[in-house]
């Protein structure tokens, strides 16, 4: 990512966070998920698209930071920004754990991505059958609106705080790409035998990743514990959480630093409208087109939105050149 890009990434964020007064209601919230699927994705990307450690369980790290936070909240009255730097933590040593696990026992590809979700889905049994985190009932943030209490009455103020983790999660991807882990995990994606035959100790690499990967996830568990006052586990456990990341990274370009951020700010959008549009008549039919929609991106951009537009800028600079 050149410098002029990261200039125009400030620029556009900057301008997100000054307009947000006068933006309807309805767009900010698609704005908002658009912020925070776009964190979770490129905090995916970090462990799935860098280092090719594809996880279908991602789902695991933004349960734990919701409920880290809401039983902090709830039973020890602990502030959900504190819950949120614990569940960011937590979150960390949660990651780093699960890798040393399962990255010393030499599990990619497929076992990986299975061991991924089942792991996940584990979480979502025992989550669902424990009284004291609310099993499968849920558990319920009672409002009390200020700043401490991360509850806000104007959406606005959710924007900024989803603004700011989408913020952070870009700036460490960045800087992940322009150090050395990020050599060596695009090393360990492309021959993970050629990468270690160089010297790079690869199980210690992806150990890292998988760290920050779940660190980054984990407060946008928090985030939405607080946005919609409630957690039970199929939002945060299920499915969701876990795949919208994966899909959001495919579409916009694994390869891209801000290709997942791309993809999010495209089928975000796409959802909700179509969800508008044909939720009320034909229930589901929106999840059919939003699926056309997908394969149709994956079958003629197989780099992504991110790298088709690339090659389309290259043929335009080569065509202005001849």
């Amino acid at each position: 990512m050149t410098n002029l890009q990261i200039a125009a990434t400030a620029a556009a964020l900057a301008l997100a966070g000054l307009t947000a007064s006068f933006i309807p209601i309805y767009l900010l919230h698609i704005l908002i998920l658009i912020a925070l699927y776009g964190a979770l994705a490129l905090a995916w990307n970090i462990l799935g698209g860098m280092a090719g450690q594809v996880s279908i369980g991602h789902s695991l790290f933004v349960g734990f930071g919701g409920y880290l936070s809401t039983i902090l909240y709830l039973s020890f009255g602990i502030s959900p920004w504190l819950g949120m730097l614990a569940g960011a933590a937590s979150g960390a040593v949660l990651g780093a754990a699960l890798g040393f696990v399962i990255f010393r026992r030499k599990l990619t590809g497929i076992f990986f991505a299975l061991v991924t979700l089942a792991v996940a889905e584990m979480a979502y049994f025992i989550v669902s059958n424990t009284d004291a985190l609310g099993a499968a009932n849920g558990l319920s943030i009672l409002p009390a609106t200020g700043l401490a209490m991360f509850q806000f009455h104007d959406k606005r103020h959710y924007f900024y705080v989803a603004l700011g983790l989408l913020t952070i999660t870009i700036l460490v991807t960045i800087l992940i790409r322009r150090s050395r882990l990020g050599f060596h995990l695009s090393a360990i994606r492309e021959n993970e035998r050629a990468a270690a035959a160089l010297g790079i100790n690869v199980d210690g690499a992806k150990i890292i990743a998988a760290a920050i990967s779940s660190g980054l996830a984990a407060p946008i568990g928090t985030f939405y514990a607080q946005y919609v006052l409630f957690i039970d586990p199929e939002s945060l456990f299920g499915v969701g959480f876990s795949i919208e990341p994966l899909t959001h990274a495919f579409v916009g370009g694994l390869q891209s630093t801000l290709g997942p951020l791309f993809g999010a700010v495209v089928l975000i959008p796409l959802s909700e409208g179509l969800r508008i549009i044909l939720g009320g008549r034909f229930s589901g039919a929106h999840l059919i087109i939003y699926g056309v929609v997908l394969i149709g991106v994956i079958r003629l951009a197989p780099e992504g939105l991110s790298g088709a537009l690339h090659q389309i800028l290259a043929r335009y600079k080569r065509g202005n050149r001849a």
